[in-house]
């Protein structure tokens, strides 16, 4: 089970569509309704298709706007727990 952790998300309007797609924008799967203010942190576990997947899109969906992101997977350095941080910066650290 991969899980993608999100500290911080800033200058949307709530409520708010966290989608997870492939890297073109297709295939999308919607992941999480957000109706609170991030942070506190969220953890959203990523559907089986994309658990290999080398680099994921995340599309957040807005009543007023709509952002797609993508994230290398398999960037940066590895620890035990096999969590996947997004931190401010936007860099990806996938820990194993």
């Amino acid at each position: 089970m991969t899980q993608l952790h999100i500290h911080n998300i800033t200058g949307v309007t709530l409520p708010y569509d966290i989608y997870i797609c492939d890297v073109y924008g297709n295939q999308c799967i919607l992941v999480a309704t957000i109706n609170v203010a991030v942070p506190p942190a969220i953890t959203i576990i990523l559907p089986i298709e994309f658990n290999t997947a080398p680099a994921i899109g995340i599309k957040i969906i807005t009543p007023d706007c709509e952002k797609f992101l993508i994230l290398n997977c398999d960037v940066g350095k590895q620890f035990q727990d096999g969590d996947t941080f997004l931190f401010m910066d936007y860099s990806v650290y996938e820990f194993q």
